[in-house]
């Protein structure tokens, strides 16, 4: 038989476990008696909500659920929303509905107003969150599958509390009219937009091919509202044009990063490795994004394999890092950008530049550094969250910041007749004589070179003309010879073509 050990307890020991029990049983009670006091007050903050009285100081309850209000001008009744108890209300929502319905003076869809109700949440989040109806969201994959009747514009939710551009899509009607990035959308077809979500906006400016929508828009920098009729049209997106330029450079311009980006960017890269190019040029400018995933494809083509493209900072612990999975293509690149260019444009140039892999050249980008998630319902519609903020290499913040260049150049110019006429003539035979000096100045300023006009040729202006020539093709000896001020006079035109100071400079950078 097995004998069984037992350890006699001092009376020290009893005394210190018998007082251990006695204060959790002391806890117990505190505790019961805390719940009990805050369902006591739960219940006291709900009832004003639920009740079947009203407490007010200018209102006379008349019973059946009924209330007469009055003031000094008008007296009428509101229908109470409730007539029971909380039981008949699951929610707050359906009690702030069923009160809409029954007070407001013309009839509510409810619909319209459960749809209110869910586009509610997701407004005091930031302006990418949002709830798509039905409508809103098959929309929305029309825009990004490539094909769509409207104007091609981008647009997003501004600070300003009306809808601003991003960026016109290259040829389409909204980027042949002159909309630019930063426009804000004051009116569409005369009807007020402040307040209008993005998804409500695009819904009044797309249509059907061949009708018109007019826009009343407010430029930053400009006093006047501008008024632009434009006639929709079917807009097929094809996301990636390419070809080579002189000297053996090649040229890739991305408009998005949409569904077929990648395999028209694979399309691209076959024929610039064929060409055997080693200089590229990559156009992102008034690119207003698109997918993830599409973005670091792209990206991995210019970073070496194991380095880090882009970090997704999700909320908590979750964070996920996306590396370089093949060896780096052997170009030197520059990236071109501007201010339309947002979001999966700024992963793209802004991990080429913070691993050392390309220079970016342009102005500075849009500032959109968070990653939604979209959402499909089983309603027809969708939900698309800000789910993460990404982060480039060292920790590069991008949202509300934008990628700065490392080339600062100003956007390109459109040569006007009036903008020539202003102009100091040119006698290309005079040489650097003080008004040819100043002629050149302003020209060369209008390109985006970073020159002042006041007809000194001073170290800055020959160091500012030497920088042309070379863009030019020219002999960088810093004077103004008869080719040089041919080619100032011809790079400025009134026939309303435009020369591109940011393309010049990243053509120059890289034949250095």
């Amino acid at each position: 038989m097995a004998q069984t050990n037992s350890v006699k307890k001092d009376p020290k020991t009893l005394l210190m476990e018998k007082k251990l029990r006695k204060q959790r049983r002391n806890k117990l009670i505190k505790s019961g008696l805390a719940i009990l006091m805050a369902l006591l007050l739960i219940g006291t903050a709900l009832a004003p909500i639920f009740a079947d009285t009203y407490i007010a100081t200018d209102e006379l309850y008349l019973g059946n659920g009924q209330t007469l209000v009055s003031d000094s001008n008008v007296t009428y009744t509101v229908q109470a929303a409730t007539t029971g108890t909380d039981e008949n209300y699951h929610d707050f929502i359906d009690f702030m509905i069923d009160t809409v319905q029954s007070n407001y003076y013309k009839d509510v869809n409810k619909q319209a107003l459960i749809e209110g109700a869910y586009k509610g949440i997701f407004n005091v989040l930031d302006p990418y969150s949002t709830y798509f109806t039905p409508a809103e969201y098959d929309s929305f994959n029309t825009s990004l599958e490539g094909e769509f009747s409207g104007i091609g514009a981008s647009i997003t939710e501004g600070e300003s509390g009306y809808v601003e551009v991003v960026a016109p899509i290259k040829d389409t009607p909204a980027d042949k009219a002159g909309l630019k990035s930063g426009d804000m959308i004051i009116k569409i077809d005369g009807v007020e937009a402040a307040g209008f979500t993005t998804e409500k906006a695009v819904s009044l400016i797309r249509g059907e091919k061949g009708t018109a929508v007019k826009l009343t828009i407010k430029r930053p920098g400009l006093t006047d509202l501008l008024e632009f009729t434009i006639v929709r049209d079917t807009i097929i997106i094809k996301s990636v044009n390419y070809k080579l330029l002189d000297n053996g450079i090649g040229y890739i311009q991305i408009t998005e990063f949409g569904d077929k980006t990648s395999s028209e960017f694979d399309a691209a890269m076959a024929f610039m490795t064929n060409k055997d190019v080693k200089k590229l040029i990559v156009d992102v400018r008034n690119n207003p994004g698109g997918y993830l995933d599409t973005a670091i494809h792209i990206s991995d083509y210019f970073i070496p394999e194991g380095k880090s493209i882009v970090k997704i900072d999700y909320k908590g612990t979750n964070d996920r890092t996306y590396r370089a999975t093949t060896a780096k293509a052997p170009m030197d690149v520059a990236v071109l950008v501007n201010g339309g260019s947002a979001s999966a444009s700024e992963i793209f140039s802004g991990s080429l530049q913070q691993t050392g892999n390309g220079v970016v050249i342009g102005t500075t980008t849009f500032g959109k550094g968070t990653v939604q998630n979209l959402m499909p319902l089983t309603n027809g519609g969708a939900i698309k969250v800000t789910i993460a903020e990404y982060l480039l290499n060292n920790d590069y913040k991008v949202n509300g910041v934008g990628i700065i260049p490392d080339i600062k150049v100003e956007a390109p110019v459109s040569m006007t007749d009036e903008l020539a006429a202003s102009l100091a003539p040119i006698n290309v035979n005079a040489g650097s004589i003080s008004l040819n000096v100043y002629a050149a100045q302003q020209r060369l300023a209008l390109l985006g070179y970073d020159v002042k006009a006041d007809g000194s040729y001073g170290p800055m202006t020959k160091t500012i003309i030497k920088e042309f020539q070379t863009a030019q093709g020219l002999t960088a000896s810093g004077l103004l010879s008869k080719e040089t001020l041919t080619a100032i006079q011809e790079a400025l035109v009134s026939d309303g073509s435009e020369y591109d100071p940011q393309l010049e400079a990243a053509i120059a950078f890289l034949n250095k």
